[in-house]
């Protein structure tokens, strides 16, 4: 069942592209620490969410997930409450105070605020790029509706911390099982040419994704499968 799982997930990253793997050049070099970490609230196999992933692997940021799955309905009344709608991504900064709805406007405020600026040709693709992430949310469509029993659960005390990049099909398998069991964390992204990356090799000992660290029972590990049977065992 894994080496299925793993071809699947495999095949959903082959389809969407390189999106989510390099950190942008500007971002190498300047990569973007804000004070207080950004929000988003979204779910896994929501396309629009997707291109957002994307872009905060690619400008090197890290942010926290509030998970929005169907069925999360205290954090989706809350992006009601606060935008008006229930629509997803729905970003938080806290740093500027913005809040944003629809991908294409949080990508350019994303891209202004903590990168280089949006390509000139960004928009002009947008479609496509849509088009793309839609197709590889249909051919791997998990994370999209909390397990039944899950969907007031109280969150943990401290949220644990996932080393991830956007890319990755054995992040997906993770991600997918954090939005199953309506559990939120924090995102640390380490596209290649990260400047996380040797941050990520001093504190496992080698530079490998997905990376889980859980601040509730000191437990830190690799290896998705391990970390999925972790976020079973613990939280599920």
């Amino acid at each position: 069942m894994s080496f299925a799982d793993n071809a699947h997930a495999v095949f959903a990253s082959v389809v969407r592209g390189p999106r989510g793997l390099f950190v942008k050049p500007h971002c190498q070099k300047n990569p973007p620490r804000p004070q207080k970490p950004l929000e988003l609230y979204e779910f896994e196999a929501c396309p629009y969410c997707r291109k957002v992933r994307e872009e905060m692997t690619e400008l090197d940021l890290s942010f926290v997930t509030r998970t929005c799955a169907q069925g999360a309905e205290q954090k989706r009344q809350f992006v009601e409450q606060q935008g008006g709608k229930r629509q997803f991504p729905f970003l938080v900064d806290p740093n500027t105070g913005q809040k944003l709805y629809e991908s294409e406007d949080i990508i350019d405020y994303l891209a202004d605020q903590y990168g280089a600026g949006r390509v000139p040709l960004g928009p002009t693709f947008a479609p496509v790029n849509t088009v793309f992430a839609m197709v590889s949310s249909a051919v791997r469509p998990k994370g999209r509706k909390v397990r039944a029993g899950f969907e007031n659960r109280d969150q943990p005390d401290e949220l644990p911390v996932l080393y991830n990049f956007e890319f990755s099909p054995y992040c997906r398998k993770v991600r997918e099982v954090f939005n199953e069991l309506n559990l939120d964390y924090r995102v640390e992204n380490v596209g290649k040419m990260s400047s996380r990356r040797p941050e990520l090799e001093q504190r496992g000992g080698k530079v490998q994704v997905p990376y889980l660290i859980d601040p509730n029972t000191g437990e830190e590990m690799y290896e998705s499968d391990d970390i999925v049977e972790y976020l079973e065992d613990v939280y599920g």
